[in-house]
């Protein structure tokens, strides 16, 4: 495989990587909202997978699983195309906010509109660069505060690939739940690119 695929503004050759960014929005005082993201690619030819974190500001967990994933060199990626989203919500994240600065839950606002709230901007944004771009997706969770999780896989178990999916990842718990309506996980998996949530 030779072809070099552009994502991001960054160029991406087969065994290649790149840091780039993606401008979801604007936040309330002018300045582009970003989204870090670091792509790469096998040698051969495959599926392109993405893994996010900190859809909610508050949940960080998925982002040090992918930042420790990043720093690990003992890998490498032999198909397809993996994009890493250490933290999906980014103004979420700044304000240790489950929600963003409009109050509402970005996992609650899949697939988005052009004209509705920042959240809605926002999702629409990601999920057209993003997810419509991607064969299967992990979305990362934690426990809400003062909770504890039992480590545990969410999916559709009517879809067969979200159901591979989930037993792939190895966790001791699977549950059949579709997710919420509007949801990154439902609507993601909905449109074409099957998704599971992994709650730490």
């Amino acid at each position: 495989m030779s072809e070099t695929i552009q994502w991001f503004g960054s160029t991406v050759k087969p065994g290649g990587a790149a840091d780039t960014q993606l401008v979801i929005s604007e936040s309330y005082s002018g300045r582009d909202v970003v989204v870090p993201i670091h792509i790469r690619r096998g040698i051969e030819p495959g599926p392109t997978a993405f893994i996010a974190g900190a859809l909610h500001g508050d949940e960080l967990n998925g982002t040090g699983a992918i930042r420790a994933l990043l720093t690990d060199t003992s890998w490498n990626l032999d198909r397809g195309t993996l994009i890493l989203v250490p933290v999906l919500n980014v103004l979420g994240f700044e304000r240790h906010s489950r929600y963003l600065p409009d109050r509402r839950d970005l996992n609650r606002c899949f697939p988005g509109s052009k004209t509705g709230s920042m959240a809605n901007r926002m999702a629409k944004v990601v999920f057209e660069s993003i997810i419509e771009k991607c064969d299967f997706g992990i979305d990362l969770h934690t426990a809400a505060i003062r909770r504890t999780n039992f480590p545990n896989v969410r999916c559709d178990f009517s879809h067969p690939e979200c159901l591979r999916i989930a037993e792939a990842f190895g966790a001791g718990i699977i549950l059949d739940n579709k997710g919420p309506k509007r949801s990154l996980r439902r609507e993601a998996t909905d449109s074409g690119c099957p998704t599971i949530v992994v709650e730490g």
